[in-house]
């Protein structure tokens, strides 16, 4: 079995739930926060070396090695003491890609404490809108097969998964 799946949906106007969140632009200055929320995100028992390692995954990121990032599109959510709680992070195009128009889904990413509350959808929505806006045709995403939530997310944002090249598992 493969373990990551490349999705990809078209990029079109996005209708906003009522009550949903409102996020703010992520910044170049958010990157410890980011990397904390990271960590808390997907390995909470994580130690300093992995700090390094997610503090250095997110500053790539901020740095173009997966595509320019698209800054407004790049979104994150905070709580009521300004804390990071919610974080997307877009790029213009995958790395190796060569399908223009395509914008690729970094990070999506919910602290623990405020998952199933519906944040990530509202950033995968404001982000889709803002790239339609942008002229974005497609975005694309890879998840991890075993992340069930994420690719429930997906999938019910019309993403589809792209056809496999021959030989690839």
């Amino acid at each position: 079995m493969v373990p990551f799946i490349s999705l990809a949906a078209l990029v079109g106007p996005q209708e906003h739930r009522p009550g949903a969140s409102v996020p703010r632009p992520v910044e170049s200055t958010d990157l410890m926060e980011l990397t904390d929320l990271y960590l808390r995100s997907y390995h909470p028992e994580a130690d300093r070396l992995d700090a390094e390692k997610a503090a250095a995954k997110i500053s790539r990121i901020f740095a173009g090695t997966h595509g320019n990032p698209i800054p407004q599109a790049s979104l994150a959510i905070v709580n009521a003491v300004g804390q990071i709680i919610a974080a997307i992070l877009v790029t213009d195009r995958h790395v190796g890609s060569a399908t223009p128009g395509t914008a690729y889904i970094a990070e999506l990413f919910t602290h623990p404490d405020h998952r199933r509350q519906g944040l990530a959808e509202d950033l995968l929505r404001r982000a889709m809108d803002v790239l339609h806006t942008l002229g974005h045709r497609t975005v694309a995403v890879t998840v991890h097969s075993a992340n069930a939530p994420a690719m429930a997310l997906y999938l019910s944002r019309d993403f589809r998964r792209l056809t496999q090249r021959a030989g690839d598992d």
